[in-house]
């Protein structure tokens, strides 16, 4: 052998002896930067955990994963309320970035609706929702014990159209926390813990919101769950949202409620109304439902939801979603 052939032998040798372990002790580093790469070693979610579907406008749970989620929902309206029945449509689509291991910039409001009131004095209409986002941080984060804890903070701007009656005169700030607990190998535990806050001085009503969501994994592409939902209206708000009337003027949401003949009521988890009359009443939703994971990365749900207790707004519901996650 000649001895730039024995040369060339050794420096190879002395790179893979050498040369790897620093390459090694690089990987971990790498993973905790800024826009982490999901190969190193990083589960966004842990296998098992799937993403609650039920009221995603406020249920954010705490993983930090980088995603995409498209819903469906179809909303039917009780034959008691303002409505006299009738429907609603929505679309959305929710994303989120995971910045680092532990940090995630979320976008969990928008969509386009359409309602459809069974009452002949409500026009039907059509419109853009209000844009909600924020960031979520991961406060503990466990998977060797299966639990996370997470602390949300969002806010809800008035960008949507008052047709659907979105919109407003000023913006939401909505803190949460959430968790998810791995209670065995097939069932998980997620549940949350938020607020709305209103920034106006009255417009819109304040509540605290909660979620509870259980699953069991029957099979690897089959997994059904039960979800309890509510909201507590902590102060109601003036009542002054602009509602349209058909061949007829907008008035204020207090004067065709009176007109209406159907007392006082609130949007529930999708819309805040500002309605007056609401403070110290709850609002409480049961849903069943089941995630069908086609692959590791994509999973479609579909739920249906119905009141435990006032109904205001909502008979019920069904929600669809196709998730792509990272």
């Amino acid at each position: 052998m000649s001895r730039s052939a024995k040369w060339i032998l050794s420096m190879g040798l002395g790179f893979c002896l050498w040369g790897a372990p620093p390459a090694a002790a690089l990987a971990p580093e790498e993973c905790a930067g800024w826009f982490p790469d999901f190969r190193c070693d990083r589960s966004g979610r842990w296998e098992g955990f799937e993403m609650p579907i039920v009221q995603p406008y406020l249920f954010e749970d705490p993983f930090i994963t980088t995603n995409a989620a498209g819903y469906y929902l179809y909303h039917e309206f009780p034959e008691q309320s303002a409505f006299q029945g009738g429907h609603a449509h929505a679309a959305a689509l929710q994303l989120r970035v995971a910045l680092t291991d532990r940090l995630a910039l979320i976008a969990t409001k928008d969509g386009y609706m359409w309602s459809r009131p069974d009452n002949p004095l409500l026009a039907d209409s059509n419109g853009w929702m209000n844009l909600g986002a924020g960031l979520k941080y991961a406060i503990i984060q466990s998977e060797e014990h299966q639990f996370i804890l997470s602390g949300t903070l969002r806010a809800e701007f008035a960008t949507g159209s008052k047709d659907v009656y979105a919109g407003g005169s000023d913006w939401l700030i909505m803190p949460s926390a959430s968790f998810a607990w791995g209670a065995t190998d097939k069932i998980n535990i997620i549940g949350d813990l938020g607020g709305i806050i209103p920034t106006d001085g009255g417009t819109y009503s304040s509540q605290i919101f909660y979620h509870l969501y259980a699953d069991y994994e029957v099979h690897r592409h089959f997994q059904p769950f039960v979800q309890l939902s509510g909201i507590y209206y902590v102060d109601s708000g003036n009542g002054q949202r602009g509602v349209n009337i058909r061949n007829g003027p907008t008035i204020p949401l207090d004067t065709a409620q009176h007109v209406l003949g159907v007392g006082h009521f609130e949007g529930g988890d999708i819309l805040n109304l500002g309605s007056r009359g609401v403070d110290n009443n709850d609002y409480v939703t049961w849903a069943i439902g089941a995630h069908f994971p086609l692959t590791d990365h994509i999973t479609v749900s579909v739920a249906y939801e119905r009141p435990f207790t006032r109904k205001d707004i909502t008979k019920q519901r069904v929600t669809t979603a196709l998730v792509l996650e990272f």
